[in-house]
């Protein structure tokens, strides 16, 4: 074996804990206080429609604030996960329930 072989056998050595942190990073869960939900994702977790979530949900005073991840109208708002899950504790009991479908004509 000559220098030129030692030393790359060396820099994959001091490489690999280095690639095995990197692997580790990226299998690693997002947090929830990183993780952003769309309305979509609150419905399922909530387990209500899009629909109520948007309409009923979203818009209550209490609700934390969304965002948006670029500078556009047409951008769909995005919550914290973790804001969600805290305003949910805080109001369990007063989520919306299911309104009645409206009144058919008699035929």
């Amino acid at each position: 074996m000559d220098m030129s072989e030692l030393k790359q056998l060396q820099d994959l050595h001091e490489l690999i804990p280095i690639l095995t942190r990197l692997v580790a990073a990226l299998e690693k869960p997002k947090r929830l206080d990183e993780t952003l939900w769309t309305t979509e994702q609150i419905a399922q977790w909530l387990g209500l429609s899009k629909q109520t979530v948007e309409l009923r949900v979203i818009t209550r005073p209490d609700f934390p604030g969304g965002l948006r991840p670029v500078d556009s109208v047409q951008a769909q708002r995005r919550w914290f996960a973790s804001d969600v899950l805290d305003w949910a504790r805080k109001n369990k009991g007063t989520l919306p329930t299911p309104r009645p479908g409206r009144r058919r004509k008699p035929v």
